[in-house]
């Protein structure tokens, strides 16, 4: 009776989860640290195996940058890393776009910086996989919804987005013609605010006009590399005003150099 119970208690330490992955870090010769944003329970980190077979081939190919996979996780009191098992793809990841493979680290490395707690957020979630099924479908050069607009943007589009999921958006309804835009309150004003961290009249107008691109619609915004390459350091330099401790994306450099148009 006493094996009945220790088993059973250790089958109740698995939890199922869903997760977007984001980053693995090699930690040993047969274990790698994976860091997720799951559904249940918002940051985790797993271990999973990091050798040459052919299983651990089979994981490392699922929980690339953005990949969506159901697990079951050996979670338990005062463990910081839990390993899993069971993995499953529920969206994979975009392996075969290199295009669309850098977009996933970017978008990756900008969760990484600002999700660090593990706090549940289920609409946070929902949209972490919608974005990754739509990136998936968006990289199948057969894919209806594919055009050279679409990727080229896509992070533009993602960025805008996830600034309402972080508590940052910028409240629109504050823009008039001719009007800075605060990006430490997040406003537009009318009048020059007393710090330098604004934008000026002429890009505060193009924020406001692209402010209304989402993931679906992204494509039908014409933007030059020079636009493109503006609008990314605009959004960027936001976040870091208000989450000073987000960390530089290599990523986003190599995003800067791959459209010609």
């Amino acid at each position: 009776m006493v094996i009945g119970r220790e088993t059973l208690h250790l089958q109740k330490m698995y939890t199922s989860l869903t997760c977007v992955a984001l980053r693995t870090v090699k930690y040993s010769d047969r274990t790698s640290i994976l860091s997720a944003y799951s559904a249940q329970r918002g940051r985790v980190s797993l271990s999973i195996p990091a050798g040459k077979g052919r299983e651990a081939a089979r994981l490392r190919a699922l929980v690339m940058p953005m990949g969506v996979f159901e697990c079951q996780a050996d979670i338990r009191p005062g463990r910081d890393i839990s390993p899993i098992r069971d993995v499953r793809a529920v969206v994979l990841p975009a392996a075969g776009n290199p295009v669309a493979s850098v977009q996933a680290m970017f978008l990756a490395d900008i969760l990484q910086g600002l999700l660090s707690e593990p706090q549940q957020d289920e609409a946070l979630f929902s949209f972490l996989a919608s974005a990754s099924r739509h990136l998936n479908l968006i990289a199948t050069p057969t894919s209806p919804t594919t055009s050279k607009g679409t990727l080229a943007n896509f992070h533009i589009a993602f960025l805008l987005r996830l600034q309402r999921f972080m508590g940052v958006e910028p409240d629109w309804s504050t823009y008039r013609t001719g009007s800075v835009f605060d990006m430490s309150g997040g406003i537009f004003r009318l009048q020059l605010p007393n710090h330098p961290r604004y934008l000026p009249a002429h890009e505060a107008r193009a924020a406001w006009e692209i402010h209304r691109m989402t993931l679906r619609n992204c494509h039908v915004f014409k933007l030059s590399r020079s636009d493109r390459n503006t609008i990314l350091d605009r959004l960027l330099a936001y976040f870091h005003i208000h989450f000073p401790t987000l960390p530089a994306s290599d990523s986003a450099a190599i995003l800067r150099h791959m459209f010609d148009f």
